[in-house]
């Protein structure tokens, strides 16, 4: 369930959160992760991602054959009741272009609808973030809504776009 044919979803652990804390220093990760302005992530902020919950399933992304940090990947905020959860990836800048982020995120599809017994699946992503917008589109996710001009960045207002996808449309 959580191991692929180039990577494997495991539990955090505490020895990621300093490239973790790293990463999010950097405009290519900071810039295409969250809206937040680009700084080092706390220390506590950072253990955050290893604590549990019944509304949220974080995983790290690991090759295969090692234990390196490659990534994080989470279903969160789940709404039990509608069975419906928000999916998000972050991989570390270098590991962008190797099929890592569609092999994470194929695991965790199968894992909310397969395991979860979710129904809907969804996620935002920056309007500039061509990449993973062409990675969800292949992936079968449909784009339902722009928040327009959600954030300003370089002087300029950015849209956000939501992306759905429903359980009967998984490939």
């Amino acid at each position: 369930m959580f191991t692929g044919t180039k990577i494997r979803l495991t539990a955090m652990r505490k020895e990621d959160l300093p490239t973790y804390r790293q990463w999010n220093s950097l405009e290519s990760f900071g810039r295409y992760y969250n809206a937040s302005p680009i700084r080092e992530e706390s220390e506590k902020n950072a253990e955050q991602l290893m604590e549990h919950s019944d509304r949220s399933f974080r995983f790290a992304v690991r090759p295969i054959d090692s234990e390196e940090f490659l990534g994080v990947c989470a279903i969160e905020d789940i709404l039990w009741p509608h069975r419906v959860g928000w999916l998000s990836i972050a991989l570390g800048p270098q590991f962008h272009g190797k099929g890592y982020g569609t092999e994470a995120m194929q695991l965790l599809m199968k894992y909310g609808f397969n395991e979860l017994n979710l129904h809907r699946l969804q996620l935002t992503v920056f309007g500039y973030n061509n990449g993973a917008i062409k990675l969800y589109e292949s992936l079968g996710f449909k784009h339902e809504g722009t928040f327009r001009e959600f954030l300003q960045r370089d002087g300029k207002r950015q849209d956000m776009h939501l992306y759905g996808l429903l359980v009967s449309e998984m490939k």
